[in-house]
């Protein structure tokens, strides 16, 4: 399923195994913000992300930031397994 898009296989692997990922700047560009999260979402890993980066930094995409894709039901995910 993965070999068919843009998002790389350890991004799934790690959005299945923890339910985050730190992606990274350059496939957050590259994509887009909004292709990237519609596409996680087409491959049934509908997520979030999440940008942290000083405040002083305006850009978009800053160099300096730490992108964090986390699925929005991780948490579901989680209960399910306590009971």
């Amino acid at each position: 399923m993965a070999s068919q898009t843009k998002i790389p296989e350890w991004i799934l692997q790690c959005l299945d195994q923890y339910g985050n990922c730190a992606c990274g700047r350059n496939i957050t560009k590259k994509l887009g913000k909004d292709k990237l999260l519609e596409e996680l979402e087409s491959l049934g890993y509908p997520c979030e992300l999440e940008i942290i980066a000083d405040q002083k930094e305006k850009s978009a995409y800053p160099k300096e930031g730490t992108y964090i894709l986390t699925l929005k039901t991780h948490d579901i995910l989680l209960e399910d397994e306590d009971e």
